[in-house]
């Protein structure tokens, strides 16, 4: 009889704040939208702990936080991972099929040299940049990618030619 009661409970606020959110404006709809979520969520957490049931909620938080270090680790690679991926879905578009090899083009001349365009959206610096803002930059991405602090030697390849290619 009790968890009948609970469940209608439950109902209740829930389309309550259903009714709410519904009939908010929509500049305090966002904010009602969170808190119902933040409440739920400790809601929960209270029913849990009170009835003893909380810890397998511990052993998913430190599961998650073990890997912790390597997302965030993963993530300063994302700024540079998401200009490659644009400059190929730009370059591969423009290639239009594939080559009869089965791959796609590189995108670069048949020289095999980086353009200056190349150069500047890799290192994330406009057309104008000056040759401080070309170091800087460098500077800056190989903090992110250098191999001796976890990084690849690809992406330190493709820095270190881009600022060959701006400067020399």
């Amino acid at each position: 009889m009790t968890r009948l009661i609970i469940l209608l409970a439950v109902i209740g606020i829930a389309l309550l704040l259903w009714y709410k959110i519904s009939n908010a404006p929509a500049d305090k709809r966002k904010n009602l939208i969170f808190w119902s979520v933040a409440g739920t969520i400790i809601g929960i957490m209270v029913v849990l702990a009170i009835t003893g049931r909380m810890h397998w909620l511990y052993a998913v938080g430190g599961a998650i936080a073990a890997f912790i270090p390597r997302i965030m680790g993963a993530l300063r690679f994302l700024p540079l991972l998401n200009r490659f991926r644009q400059q190929y879905t730009r370059q591969s578009n423009q290639s239009g099929p594939r080559q009869s090899s089965g791959q796609q083009s590189s995108g670069r001349r048949a020289t095999g040299k980086m353009t200056t365009d190349e150069a500047r959206q890799i290192l994330g610096i406009k057309p104008g940049a000056s040759k401080e803002d070309i170091i800087q930059a460098h500077k800056r991405m190989m903090q992110k990618v250098h191999p001796d602090r976890g990084g690849s030697d690809y992406l330190a390849a493709q820095i270190n030619e881009a600022r060959d290619t701006l400067l020399g």
